[in-house]
């Protein structure tokens, strides 16, 4: 028996995957939130885009980057691990009434 065509067509197929823009490259890893509770997440980029705007569940974890500076605000501060450039980042030093507010730049 002969290779079918649809053998010999999926040997060849690569997938393709565009390359990050400069911006993403740059900002790879920025910031990374872990909930270890329901909490709410805004983040806006330098540009007004919000990036992201959610309630995380328990044990969601979300990736963010964008135009710097980022504005974040963190609703439920005392259930989010929040790691900035790969290095975990205390939300009690900015947070007020358990709402954590600041910029990464």
């Amino acid at each position: 028996m002969g290779k079918n065509a649809t053998d010999s067509v999926a040997q060849g197929v690569e997938i393709f995957k565009p390359p990050m823009n400069p911006l993403e490259a740059a900002n790879a890893g920025l910031m990374s939130l872990k909930s270890r509770g329901t909490s709410w997440v805004e983040v806006m980029d330098a540009k007004g885009v919000i990036q992201v705007r959610k309630i995380l569940e328990i044990d969601e974890a979300v990736d963010v980057a964008g135009s710097l500076p980022l504005s974040v605000v963190i609703g439920r501060a005392d259930v989010i691990d929040v790691q900035l450039r790969g290095k975990p980042f205390d939300l009690q030093a900015v947070s007020k009434s358990n709402v954590a507010r600041f910029e990464v730049k």
